[in-house]
């Protein structure tokens, strides 16, 4: 009911966001890395005998802070000091397997590269949401933020942040499959209720923080937990637990994702 420690508050919800999303090395809204490496990946995955299974080719690129949505481009500084953009054709993406996969298709290799550094520069998407908005006249969605292309049939789920105030449009609902009805344009979409079927008819554009995908419960808690201890706890190292004095763990590690560690 006070609203003095309110940019106090932002802080300490950022703050132990970043704190869990180095804890799950996932990243929560959608964003675009550009990850950088000296060379590719050794090709010493030529080929695996029928029946053998495997997990990690040594010729695999990680991406890590998934789940991935794309990968934008991979660029690399030629022998003769050119930077090329590698064809699509060449590589496939695993963006199911944590953390992500980028290997040469069969019968491919990566490219051999200048010996430099930094002669690889690879940029991907990841995110488990992304904010929308909606338009009742033309009965659209579209997303605001990065997120990958979706096509015809493609399920997605549509959820509203927890501040009461906020609601979906009607008449769409939480924790339901939704299915794109109509690529209207980049980032718009119509939606149905089933694969193929006719779209829907929004009659609130909603209110509040609105976006695509889904959060896990657990981290919600989990946030929730740590921001309100985080805030009980602002100006104090230690705290009273049933009589004892407990040293307040997350103080230090708040720093862990500023940390730099030197292999």
């Amino acid at each position: 009911d006070i609203t003095e420690e309110d940019t106090r508050i932002r802080r300490v919800i950022l703050g132990c966001t970043t704190w869990a999303e180095t804890e799950t090395q996932r990243s929560y809204v959608a964003r675009r890395y550009l990850l950088t490496l000296d060379a590719f990946p050794m090709n010493d995955a030529a080929g695996v005998p029928a029946g053998v299974p495997y997990a990690l080719p040594g010729n695999a690129v990680l991406l890590e802070h998934g789940p991935v949505l794309a990968v934008q481009s991979i660029v690399y500084t030629a022998m003769d000091g050119t930077l090329t953009t590698l064809p699509t054709t060449e590589y496939q993406v695993d963006p199911v397997s944590r953390p992500g996969r980028i290997t040469p298709k069969f019968g491919k290799i990566w490219p051999v590269t200048l010996p430099q550094i930094g002669a690889v520069q690879i940029t991907f998407d990841v995110g488990m949401i992304a904010p929308v908005s909606f338009d009742a006249t033309a009965d659209t969605m579209t997303v605001k933020g990065i997120w990958r292309t979706l096509a015809v049939g493609d399920a997605v789920r549509v959820n509203v942040s927890g501040d009461s105030t906020g609601a979906l449009p009607v008449p769409l609902a939480e924790l339901t499959d939704y299915f794109v009805q109509l690529v209207v344009s980049a980032g718009v979409y119509k939606l149905s209720t089933t694969v193929g079927g006719a779209a829907i008819d929004l009659t609130t554009t909603g209110t509040g923080t609105l976006f695509i995908g889904t959060m896990p419960n657990n981290v919600i808690e989990w946030l929730l937990l740590r921001v309100g201890s985080a805030f009980e706890h602002r100006e104090a190292e230690i705290a009273m637990e049933r009589g004892n004095l407990v040293p307040l763990d997350f103080i230090d590690r708040l720093l862990d994702p500023s940390r730099i560690l030197l292999y």
